[in-house]
């Protein structure tokens, strides 16, 4: 397989050699941003943008090479060997396609419905696309709720939802994203520019409702860290201190008193002993405000990290991009709503939260192919970013350190893991540029190690 030579920085889908016509993948240089985060920190910084020439279209279905018959009979059978893997457990989902059409290279139980974990966010990724559109952003704003008197004012913060708002610049997670001292240092020269010295800082979170722990998930999942309360005025993750695991228990509130610190810093008298939540006036003029990347640089990190937090904001975003309510129980509905809607057969597909942390969530291995190729589609490039934000076998995100054989770079797939459930789901291309959309689900295997091995096996068989 030599002759292509691949990496991908940041999302962005780079292309040499004669991978030009699937342009899945790219040249020269390996990213290491996913191991420094695994090694040193639980929040994963941004990653490198070097100033290179982006592929004019991520997939070009109409340049994928076709298997011939004996070929893909050849490789049923040889991921038919790979899957008597005593690890992956007695319930498994697998379909794999080429991507375009065409009949099915395998399947089994492809309809049944399993646990996915983190595939579920390919779900999560391709309903807010098609909701809120890839260059829409979350607004964080203050707005101007009363005026006491020429130099006193009121003042509230508003929440747009935005899942990367960081405390500080140095805390972002990608380049562009909005900061809250950012805000407070804009918002002081607002103030000034007003002849107001003084403010009192409310704040208003109600864009999102509902329980901010989903009822579904397990008690210990915040307390760890693996995800924090959700809200649409939560900085760092929701996390007590930037960078760690520790979440708290009001992330508004706390967001609030930041950035009162932070005002107060920048030479506003900050008056009030502890913000106060409030509903702010939709006719309320803005003072100031602080906008997140474009979605479909989030939906791209989200998919790349595994980022929890983020998919969770995104699924509450579905149902108040349809005019629903914030809430889980809502955004499992419209979720579920958008998906069937793209043509996608729901029959095994139950959708609890965005993330896959609920272990009620189930979907079929066919239905995550489906909405791979719709993803795919010439005609949805819309939907692009849930496949340039897969992770690359051996080369970044929640697969940098896995790839099995010659399968580093030519698997882009999105993983999934929780206690006794394994996952991989994505793209596939070969040397002779055929194209293959995958899903692995094995929701009963207790030896973790040895069923990711099990996956890592299976997708590189789809290459070689």
């Amino acid at each position: 397989m030599s002759g292509r030579k691949i990496a991908v920085i940041g999302g962005s889908v780079l292309v040499a050699g004669c991978l030009t016509a699937v342009g899945l993948y790219a040249t020269d240089t390996l990213p290491t941003e996913s191991r420094e985060a695994k090694a040193g920190a639980s929040v994963p910084k941004g990653p490198i943008h070097p100033n290179w020439d982006t592929a004019g279209a991520v997939l070009e279905t109409s340049a994928v090479e076709e298997a011939s018959a004996s070929s893909t009979g050849d490789l049923g059978d040889a991921l038919e060997d790979l899957l008597d893997e005593p690890a992956l457990g007695e319930s498994v989902g697998v379909s794999v396609v080429p991507l375009g059409g065409g009949d099915a290279v395998y399947r089994t139980d492809a309809d049944g419905a399993h646990t996915p974990a983190s595939t579920l966010k390919i779900l999560t990724g391709t309903a807010v696309l098609d909701v809120l559109a890839p260059d829409h952003r979350f607004v964080t704003r203050v707005v101007l709720a009363d005026q006491a008197d020429g130099e006193e004012v009121e003042i509230t913060l508003v929440g747009g939802g935005d899942p990367l708002l960081a405390s500080t610049e140095d805390e972002t997670s990608l380049p562009g994203a909005a900061s809250l001292d950012e805000l407070a240092t804009a918002t002081a020269a607002a103030l000034d520019d007003a002849g107001a010295s003084a403010a009192r800082v409310t704040f208003d979170d109600g864009l999102f409702s509902g329980p901010a722990v989903d009822p579904d998930w397990r008690s210990t999942y915040v307390p760890g860290g693996v995800v924090g309360p959700v809200n649409a005025l939560s900085v760092d993750g929701a996390r007590a201190t930037p960078g760690m695991r520790e979440r708290v228990d009001d992330p508004a509130r706390t967001a609030a008193e930041r950035f009162s610190d932070m005002l107060d810093a920048s030479g506003i008298d900050v008056r009030g002993d502890d913000p106060e939540r409030v509903t702010a006036d939709p006719q309320a003029p803005d003072l100031a405000s602080v906008s997140s990347p474009r979605l479909s640089t989030i939906v791209e990190y989200m998919m790349s990290t595994s980022n929890n937090d983020v998919a969770e904001a995104l699924f509450r975003h579905v149902a108040v991009g349809r005019g629903q309510p914030g809430t889980s129980e809502d955004a499992s509905g419209a979720v579920t709503d958008v998906i069937a809607g793209l043509g996608v057969d729901m029959d095994g597909v139950r959708i609890l939260d965005g993330s896959g942390l609920a272990r009620g969530n189930t979907v079929t291995a066919s239905s995550l192919v489906t909405v791979l190729g719709i993803a795919a589609d010439a005609e949805r490039p819309d939907l692009r970013p849930v496949l340039t934000g897969l992770p690359v076998s051996g080369f970044n995100g929640t697969l940098a350190d896995r790839a099995v054989d010659n399968g580093a770079g030519y698997v882009r797939a999105k993983t999934g893991t929780l206690t006794g459930v394994h996952s991989l789901a994505g793209l596939a291309v070969t040397a002779q540029g055929t194209v293959y959309v995958f899903a692995l689900l094995a929701d009963d295997a207790d030896h973790g190690v040895e069923a990711r091995a099990a996956l890592d096996e299976f997708a590189a068989a789809l290459v070689s």
